[in-house]
């Protein structure tokens, strides 16, 4: 990986247009060997592949990014509630008791008598005995919602990972573009100041540094624009991670890269396919508890009051069986059930699909990962090859005579393009390999070391409420 540290100061500036060295008068011959310099030297350039092993800066900066999430907060609070939902279903099958209370009442009107009673009480406790599974079934629906809501969080954990991770991947990518781009501004100004020498002694030779300067901007200008890049990539990294990490200022990103069948295996359990057949799972008890609520329902009741009658006496207690149906709906209870069904057939084909598309995904980031390592084994050589190119070139134009200034230019710039091209092709394979393990739902796992199965609660484990546990 490319490792030199961005220098923070701007981009060289050109020497005004008007600025000439002290006056001499050799030569045009003479006057070129006499401002040979080191132009044949290769440019400071970014090669190394050292630096910080960017698992370890990434497993911190992730760490901060899921502590200070709002969107992990949120997913955390919607499965809280869903294991309240949860509790609420449960308690119905629990005795419901109702405690009532009235105040003396009074009689008015034309006929009424001059009478007051006592205040009173009531209390009604009512039992579930049979319900054609009707609660069961509330109950294992809302389950499956709260493994739902829980698997949303894993993959909510797992985005914010991996939006940290690109985000950081993207600011280096930048900065050691910055790189090879002041490198390449160094050495156009290295003929920018020889030609400004040179056309001291013979005018003629203007337009080559007219030539020079226009290369020369054009590169400071697309400097300005990975500049610019890099800036908004650090903003957006500040932004998940939160002011005050430091990024180190050289990173290596070689890593193992992940085999397609180990991601296809462990793809299989990613959260977005649990939550998915999670909630086609909770919709299928949904509509078999709104069919068993059209059955009848037992339920045991007891209920007394502390009412007295016309005759001073108290009502005693009452227990028995209550039989509760609803006979006619005018058709709303099954057009209740058969939506939900197909809601649970909805659910079903929703999980389907998702388990297609990140398999296809998988093999295509796998694909796309190969592709642009083979491609910067290729760039590799064309680098070496354009280096060599770019330095006969100016031998031959400095020396000989036999190259036009514009080939100078042109090998000098098919060099930094290829040398750009290689590092965007290294890129683009870490970032497949990095989309491979956030597709997989092993991301949190290889940046925390989990072992397998524990992978997405790896960082800072969801805080469960009071009475629960993971």
């Amino acid at each position: 990986m490319f490792s030199t540290p961005v220098p923070d100061r701007p981009l060289p500036q050109a020497a005004p247009l008007g600025e000439t060295a002290p006056a001499a008068n050799p030569s045009g011959a003479h006057a070129v060997r006499a401002v040979r310099t080191s132009s044949q030297v290769a440019p400071r350039v970014p090669g190394s592949f050292s630096g910080a092993p960017v698992r370890a800066v990434l497993s911190r900066a992730v760490a901060d990014a899921l502590a200070s999430s709002p969107s992990v907060r949120q997913a955390e609070a919607q499965w809280q509630a869903a294991q309240y939902d949860v509790d609420q279903a449960r308690g119905q099958r629990w005795p419901q008791v109702q405690v009532g209370a009235a105040s003396p009442t009074a009689t008015f009107g034309a006929e009424a008598a001059d009478t007051a009673n006592d205040p009173f009480g009531t209390l009604n406790v009512t039992t579930p005995v049979f319900d054609w599974g009707h609660l069961s079934s509330t109950i294992d629906s809302r389950s499956q919602t709260a493994v739902a809501a829980q698997a949303e969080l894993e993959q909510g954990r797992q985005q914010v990972a991996y939006d940290t991770a690109t985000a950081l991947m993207d600011f280096d990518r930048n900065r050691q573009s910055l790189l090879l781009t002041q490198a390449y501004i160094d050495r156009l100004d290295e003929l920018v100041s020889m030609l400004r020498r040179i056309v001291q002694s013979d005018p003629g030779r203007g337009s080559e540094l007219t030539q020079a300067r226009a290369r020369r901007l054009q590169a400071v200008t697309n400097g300005d624009q990975i500049r610019t890049r890099m800036n908004d990539a650090r903003i957006q990294f500040t932004k998940l991670v939160g002011p005050g990490f430091r990024i180190p200022e050289t990173l290596d990103w070689r890593s193992q890269s992940m085999a397609l069948g180990d991601a296809l295996a462990r793809g299989a359990e990613h959260p977005s396919l649990r939550q998915a057949r999670a909630e086609s799972q909770a919709a299928l008890k949904l509509a078999q508890a709104v069919g068993a609520q059209r059955l009848p329902q037992i339920n045991w009741v007891v209920s007394g009051t502390t009412q007295k009658d016309n005759f001073g006496n108290r009502q005693p207690w009452s227990t028995g069986l209550m039989l509760q149906w609803n006979a006619f709906q005018g058709g709303s209870a099954s057009a209740s059930e058969r939506a939900a069904y197909e809601r649970a057939n909805a659910s079903e084909q929703r999980a389907r699909d998702a388990e297609r598309d990140l398999e296809y995904s998988l093999r295509s980031q796998a694909e796309q990962r190969d592709a642009a390592k083979r491609r910067s084994t290729e760039y590799d050589t064309l680098v070496v090859e354009t280096d060599r190119v770019r330095k006969a070139y100016y031998d031959q134009w400095f020396h000989l005579g036999k190259r036009s200034l514009l080939d100078v230019l042109t090998a000098e710039s098919d060099h930094y393009n290829n040398r750009v091209a290689r590092l965007n092709t290294r890129f683009e394979a870490y970032a497949a390999d990095l989309r491979i393990r956030a597709d997989s739902a092993t991301l949190l796992g290889w940046l925390f070391g989990a072992p397998p199965g524990g992978a997405d609660l790896a960082a800072g484990p969801v805080q469960a409420r009071p009475g629960r546990s993971l």
